[in-house]
């Protein structure tokens, strides 16, 4: 229970509604305070840093504990409860104090999640707002569905494979802020379910998913929809049963829209996600880490962000898709400077779809109806923009759907003035004529405040005193105020009520009367406002899922103009994508990096193709550039699949339907998994799903582990993505020796990234050049990491004895087992061993001018030396 004892009316209510809604924190309306009780008390206390107090005591003695907050100030509160993650109801008082008998009634008229929020000031700004529901099931493929309630988004559809991992793939994009799961596998599989969850979406809030309920089938915002699989029916059904109490009112609004083509996409798991530093830095705490997303998001308008942002993290991969969206940028980009006066217009458009949903869930102030109004006037006029573009499929639907609903613009014009207040409290909200009711109210107040103003007027004439006036405050209402020199003049119908520094104040059964009349038109005026307010709600909701529609081709349009605008100011170029097995890139550049850098950023080139080079081998020094390579490679695929022109001089991509990182280093302590477990598992799960249109960027695999062990399986993971998957592939590495693998496939290659020593030390060119290299120059990057001299010294004359006894060149042999048994002794700087003269022996051999017989017989006469130098003393067996 949330109590601690005490028991009174009030406190048994609140304890109804805590049973009523389980795992919520209670904001419960107290007059002029929303005050929570018990456990919830503390938890607000503490996380809020409010008051903590007490409640009674009752007939036993026993106190509540009680913390609130103001009423006036609740969204505030809201928003901080809400970015921490917790769940809470609000209940508020539904019948007036002054006329309740007894306890006022409460109801909750609201549940607000991180997944559920509707209001701007708790959402803090115009991302996505993503919940998500996810079925794991022994019976196939699990599924997800997932809701933006702020803009009326739905999306649902399997898992990208099996598992928690392929849950985690589907929903990775969407980053939700709130995840309901349900599993029908055993305990400890739903259990690692959550587990990689909390993992992975750190800051959501996790729980259980409620029961599926039956449902109607989601409206869809394009081509029909197929009938979704009996688990797509299920997660939509338990998303459902948790907004039909959360936001039961959106429901009917929500639209059913693609992923992609088909529902095609090129899948980016949550590794890959970060590792190419897409929407979010790979290290959150570093506030300078720019991302793709940052740098590409030149967007005016609030849908136009939310759009560029799931463009760039759900890319298209369906070659038809690819080139309309690019065709339409092509349209955009060649209309020139007209191109800055469309992205101007649209910068006037206002968040339609997140006043569309407040005003579904009845959260909408009277300025963002205002916003609504003017923002679909401002679209009227960009069909005639879209239309000179000239012809392009895209362009043209666009064009048809930006068409505001006229029903809706004259509704809004007819109802609201042209000038809005600021807030509901500061004017009428109605312009004059549009609510009959409402007119004749403020007709009355308006003239029991012009007869106010006639009495004040009548009251200075017949006292004389022209310093008289009418005032007010809420405790004592209307009053006459007069100063003390004058108070010998106040006729006796005056009533004193009330005493200040230099005057008294009075009232009058004129002035009484006057204040009834302005309470009551006021009253009368506020109650036929509101009335009328909610009607004019009822009759705009009609057409919430219209507005929706226009705000997704008004983001679509933001997006598009946002390529065509970088394409024209940076000097992109239209990629191709196409369907063949090839990535060519001549002079690509990183996109994130190239604008920092300017001309400094040296441009590479690509070329991988899955017939006759898709593996390709890169070494060079650290700090050279390689993982910059790799990353650029990955980020002009992501880019062009989206539709965007390209940093290059030349692109041609066949199609990626997938693509997967394994970059970094990383451990799961917690788990009791080392950075090498960690960097294993993600080599597995790559190497299980890679196929032939895949693109693989692996970066050091091995490196965790001993020199050999790493190096075993490093090699195995090449020939494995070479021989059986098939997958264009780039692999980083500083084991030389796999260059000498890469010579025996046919479809693989070596290149490095070049540097030109010098007497001052090494430079890094950055430039991809043919061929291996056998240098890491480690101790270069240690001398710039600042490592103390005597390290370095001692690090350099090490390095030569190995390279000079072989052990840094040395290949792993069958059955050497760990290495040479002297690699130990060079780093202790002990005496290197002898050479092996029977090794020597062997060497000589001529073969060529031997018969069979000879050779049988030397052959005989090396073992025996061989099985000698074993059994000799001092030797192991």
């Amino acid at each position: 229970m949330a109590t601690a004892g005490a028991s009174t009316p009030l406190i048994d209510q609140y304890e109804g509604v805590k049973a009523r809604y389980p795992g919520h924190l209670v904001l419960f309306r107290v007059g002029d305070f929303y005050e929570t009780f018990g456990d919830d008390a503390r938890l607000l206390s503490r996380e809020l840093d409010v008051v903590l107090t007490a409640r009674g005591p009752d007939a036993t003695g026993a106190r509540t504990p009680m913390a609130g907050v103001p009423y006036h100030a609740v969204e505030t509160y809201l928003g901080r409860l809400v970015r921490k993650g917790y769940k809470v109801a609000v209940c508020d008082q539904v019948e007036d104090p002054k006329v309740a008998k007894g306890l006022v009634r409460r109801e909750v008229t609201r549940v607000v999640s991180p997944g559920t929020v509707v209001e701007e000031r708790i959402l803090g700004g115009p991302d996505h707002s993503f919940l998500a529901a996810l079925v794991d099931s022994a019976r196939g493929p699990g599924a997800y569905s997932v809701v933006d309630v702020t803009t009326g988004e739905w999306f649902h559809g399997t898992a990208d494979g099996p598992g928690s991992e392929g849950l985690l793939s589907a929903i990775a994009p969407f980053q939700p802020r709130e995840i309901l799961w349900a599993s029908d596998r055993p305990r400890e599989r739903a259990d690692a379910l959550v587990a990689a969850l909390r993992r992975e979406f750190r800051s959501a809030r996790i729980e259980a998913a409620p029961a599926a309920v039956a449902h109607e089938t989601l409206r869809s915002d394009g081509p029909a929809d197929r009938a979704p699989s009996d688990r797509v029916g299920e997660a939509d059904g338990r998303l459902v049963a948790y907004l039909q109490v959360a936001q039961p009112r959106l429901v009917p609004h929500l639209l059913r829209v693609a992923r992609g083509a088909g529902d095609r996409r090129l899948v980016l798991d949550a590794k890959t996600l970060r590792h190419l530093e897409i929407r979010h830095p790979m290290n959150p705490d570093d506030p300078t880490g720019a991302t793709l997303f940052e740098r590409w998001d030149e967007t005016v308008t609030a849908a136009g962000k939310r759009t560029l942002a799931f463009w760039l993290t759900n890319p298209l991969a369906d070659v038809v898709a690819i080139a309309a969206r690019q065709d339409a940028v092509q349209r955009l980009v060649e209309q020139g400077a007209a191109l800055e006066g469309l992205r101007a217009e649209l910068g006037r458009v206002p968040d339609l779809a997140r006043i569309a949903s407040r005003i579904a869930g009845r959260r909408v102030r009277l300025p963002e109806l205002g916003s609504l109004r003017d923002g679909l006037r401002v679209l009227a006029g960009l069909p005639s923009f879209l239309e000179r573009s000239g012809p392009d499929a895209t362009l043209a639907r666009l064009n048809a759907a930006l068409g505001p609903p006229e029903e809706l613009v004259a509704l809004l014009t007819s109802a609201l003035p042209d000038v809005l207040p600021a807030t509901e409290d500061d004017g009428e909200r109605f312009r004059a004529g549009h609510a009959p009711e409402v007119d004749v109210a403020r007709g009355e107040e308006r003239t029991a405040l012009a007869e106010l103003a006639e009495l004040e007027r009548t009251e200075q004439r017949s006292t004389g005193i022209k310093t008289l006036k009418v005032g007010y405050n809420q405790v004592f209402g209307y009053y006459f105020e007069v100063t003390r020199p004058h108070l010998a003049r106040v006729p006796p119908h005056f009533r004193r009520r009330q005493t200040v520094a230099q005057a008294e104040r009075f009232t009058s059964d004129a002035l009484e009367a006057l204040e009834r009349r302005l309470r009551e038109s006021r009253e009368a005026a506020r109650a036929a406002e509101e009335a009328r307010w909610e009607e004019l709600l009822g009759e705009v909701d009609r057409h919430v899922a219209a507005v929706y529609r226009v705000a997704r081709a008004v983001g679509e349009i933001d997006a598009l103009a946002t390529f065509a605008h970088l394409a024209q100011s940076r000097g992109y170029v239209r990629p191709t994508v196409d369907d063949s097995s090839g990535l060519l890139i001549r002079d690509g550049r990183h996109p994130v990096l190239e604008l920092g850098l300017g001309e400094r950023f040296v441009p590479n080139d690509v070329e991988l193709d899955a017939a006759t080079s898709r593996l390709l081998v890169l070494t060079g020094p650290n700090m050279s550039g390689k993982s910059t390579y790799m990353r650029q490679v990955g980020l002009l695929v992501v880019l062009a699949q989206a539709g965007s022109f390209v940093p290059a001089r030349f692109a041609r991509i066949g199609l990626v339907t997938q693509l997967f990182t394994r970059m970094g280093f990383t451990d799961e302590i917690g788990r009791g998994k080392s950075s090498f477990m960690v960097e294993m598992t993600e080599v597995a799960e790559i190497l299980r799903s890679a196929d032939d249109r895949s693109l693989v960027l692996l970066d050091e695999v091995g490196r965790g582990t001993s020199t050999f062990d790493g190096l075993a399986i490093a090699w195995a993971t090449l020939r494995h993505l070479h021989d059986a998957t098939g997958a264009r592939s780039i692999l980083a590495t500083h084991y030389h020796q796999l260059t000498e693998l890469v010579r025996s496939l046919p479809a693989a290659r070596n290149a490095h990234l070049a540097v030109r020593e010098g007497p001052d030390g090494i430079v890094f060119l950055h430039r991809l050049v043919p061929g291996s290299t056998d240098r890491s120059y480690g101790i270069h990057v240690a001398r710039l990491a600042g490592l103390p001299e005597g390290v370095l010294a001692e690090a350099e004359r090490l390095l030569r004895q190995l390279e000079a006894e072989g052990v840094a060149g040395a290949a792993p042999r069958r059955g050497a087992g760990r290495g040479p048994k002297y690699t130990q002794a060079v780093l202790l700087g002990e005496t290197a061993p002898t050479p092996d003269p029977l090794r020597d022996e062997l060497g000589a051999i001529d073969l060529d001018r031997m018969t069979p017989i000879e050779a049988h017989r030397r052959l005989g006469e090396l073992r025996e030396k061989a099985r000698t130098a074993r059994d000799a003393p001092g030797n192991p067996p």
